[in-house]
């Protein structure tokens, strides 16, 4: 008797633990595993104080705290966002082009004038800047910067490719003496990095810069920027053209008139940049998709009043994307949720 109301009991229990994995798993299926669509409609100007100039790059280190450089050695910080901007003392006067920061503290800027190429380093959250003199062969000017932490970083540009092990103090050559364009380096994580040249020619590592193998992609137009989406990885040709990094060969064509981009996914992907139409100032643009480049949505910023130029984008945190644009009269902050 008591065997068979243990059965019972036992067939009971299996019962609702299947009912409750089935509910469960129900709604499980219910919850997105990707992220909504980037809409045109999810574009916002913010109403800001941020300084008139021509920004090159932007970064935050957080959901508030970001710095925007300047085409004329500008640097500006915000703590709350992105609504208000404070400039700060910079020891620079000319282009300054890549800023990351590996902590809340520590940051480093590349810039150059005709002299040659130079580091900007903080180690105290922008409050004071360090000029270092890079020296760069010929006067030539970086273009790529990545660092993995404070001290351990790289550096490339006209001729030059090199790496620092005390956070940009001294550097040594990665390659020996460079011949070449080394137009960009990044890392997608802290072994694979890859540096791009011209001719269709880019490097790859996977022992966290110690080794490099040359790769000839399926293009011989110059490899510019590098970009990252969540699984691939991807340099941008001098023409609208990306090429896959994994295979060499091309993955995609983007509008004419968008230069830089923030891919969120691998399918989803925010180009900015700028177009003419009649009048003597170009009109700013955001491209936004959602297959990989297929099709496209954009948004035009009226020059006078908006954007001529929307030229700095980063990603403040998932669900924020922060851009500025630059305008004939001011600077303009512009914001896509999603």
């Amino acid at each position: 008797m008591i065997d068979s109301l243990s059965m019972k009991a036992q067939i009971i229990i299996t019962f609702i633990s299947s009912l409750f994995l089935f509910i469960t798993c129900e709604k499980n299926d219910e919850i997105p595993t990707d992220f909504p669509n980037l809409s045109i409609d999810s574009l916002k100007i913010l109403q800001t104080n941020i300084p008139s100039g021509l920004y090159t790059d932007l970064a935050f280190i957080d959901e508030t705290i970001g710095y925007a450089i300047s085409n004329f050695g500008a640097i500006i910080k915000t703590i709350d966002g992105g609504y208000n901007w404070e400039q700060l003392l910079s020891p620079a006067s000319f282009f300054l082009n890549k800023i990351q920061f590996t902590d809340n503290q520590t940051g480093y800027i590349i810039g150059s004038d005709t002299s040659g190429g130079y580091l900007l380093k903080t180690v105290n959250a922008g409050q004071t800047w360090q000029l270092i003199n890079l020296q760069t062969p010929d006067n030539s000017r970086p273009t790529g910067l990545f660092f993995f932490n404070n001290t351990t970083g790289f550096i490339s540009g006209e001729n030059l490719f090199r790496k620092t092990t005390d956070g940009g103090q001294t550097w040594s050559d990665v390659l020996g003496s460079v011949s070449g364009n080394i137009n960009d380096v990044n890392f997608k994580n802290n072994n694979e990095g890859y540096a791009t040249s011209d001719n269709g020619k880019y490097l790859r590592s996977v022992d966290e810069g110690n080794t490099w193998e040359s790769i000839q992609s399926n293009t011989y137009d110059h490899l510019k920027k590098i970009y990252f989406a969540e699984s691939k990885s991807f340099a941008k040709c001098r023409a609208n053209v990306f090429v896959d990094l994994s295979t060499g060969n091309k993955a995609f064509t983007v509008p004419d008139s968008a230069f830089k981009f923030l891919f969120i996914n691998d399918s989803k992907c925010i180009g900015i940049g700028q177009h003419y139409e009649v009048g003597f100032l170009p009109y700013g643009d955001v491209f936004l998709t959602n297959d990989a480049w297929a099709t496209f949505d954009q948004k035009t910023y009226n020059p006078q009043s908006e954007a001529m130029n929307v030229t700095a984008i980063t990603k403040v945190k998932n669900g924020k994307v922060l851009m500025i644009g630059c305008g004939a009269i001011n600077s303009t902050v512009i914001e896509l949720r999603y």
